[in-house]
């Protein structure tokens, strides 16, 4: 069975290329557009890796790595956060030990891929 990666966005058209992309690198998407959608996923059936935008409404990419703590055993499972937003070292300190690496947008499909294969 081919391992799940959750891309957690709330832009339609980036889920959709990312289902294609990560379906043609060999491994099954699941694709939300609220991240409280992806926090359930997380409590219930952990992928082997999250794609997290960070810019999204009402819960943000944040917010979500915040909820992420609360749930028991999630955070073995690595984030990778994909992004346009950049965000300096102070606002990113309280978040570097929950973030597996931080690639801005447009990701290349080729580097997507690299991603993907370095954490899942």
């Amino acid at each position: 069975m081919a391992k799940r990666i959750l891309v957690i966005d709330d832009d339609e058209k980036i889920l959709r290329i990312f289902n294609l992309l990560i379906t043609s690198f060999g491994y099954s998407p699941i694709l939300v557009n609220d991240p409280a959608e992806g926090l359930k996923i997380l409590q219930n059936d952990p992928p082997a890796l999250i794609l997290l935008d960070l810019m999204m409404s009402p819960m943000n990419g944040l917010q979500f790595l915040d909820e992420r703590k609360k749930i028991p055993g999630a955070l073995h499972v690595p984030v990778v956060i994909l992004s346009a937003l950049r965000l300096n070292d102070e606002e990113f300190a309280p978040y570097a030990d929950s973030v597996a690496e931080v690639a801005i947008k447009p990701v290349e499909p080729a580097q997507l891929k690299e991603i993907i294969a370095r954490y899942a």
